[in-house]
């Protein structure tokens, strides 16, 4: 497994920040920040994570702003259905945290693999 460089993990931290927070003021865990309408979340994740894909691959600044937006709005669509679908299956509030991680896993696929097979390719000369 290699190692990520500074500017990877500030890319790592930037988006993760702006995808989870939303997604858990969303999914009602920290009701008191919800003030804003759910667009306005889905928005924050979506230009949050642009950014963190820009941070990380700025030589590719369009395509992985790109492909950021899909990862960020797309882990927290993920979370939210997850925590939704969850609650209907089994009567518990009580949620664990490799839960969130699965939800916003599953919804960030395709952002993933956009940044596998789209960004990471090298420029064309």
């Amino acid at each position: 497994m290699s190692k990520l460089s500074p500017r990877h993990n500030a890319a790592l931290i930037v988006g993760s920040a702006t995808t989870l927070v939303p997604g858990m003021i969303m999914a009602g865990f920290m009701p008191e920040w919800n003030v804003l309408p759910a667009t306005s979340w889905l928005a924050i994740a979506a230009i949050g994570s642009a950014v963190a894909g820009v941070i990380g691959f700025p030589r590719q600044w369009l395509r992985a702003s790109i492909a950021g937006a899909v990862t960020g709005s797309g882990a927290l669509i993920g979370l939210l259905l997850y925590v939704y679908i969850r609650s209907l299956v089994i009567d518990n509030d009580t949620f664990l945290r490799l839960e969130f991680a699965i939800g916003g896993s599953l919804g960030a696929i395709p952002g993933i693999l956009l940044f596998r097979y789209w960004v990471k390719r090298p420029l064309s000369t």
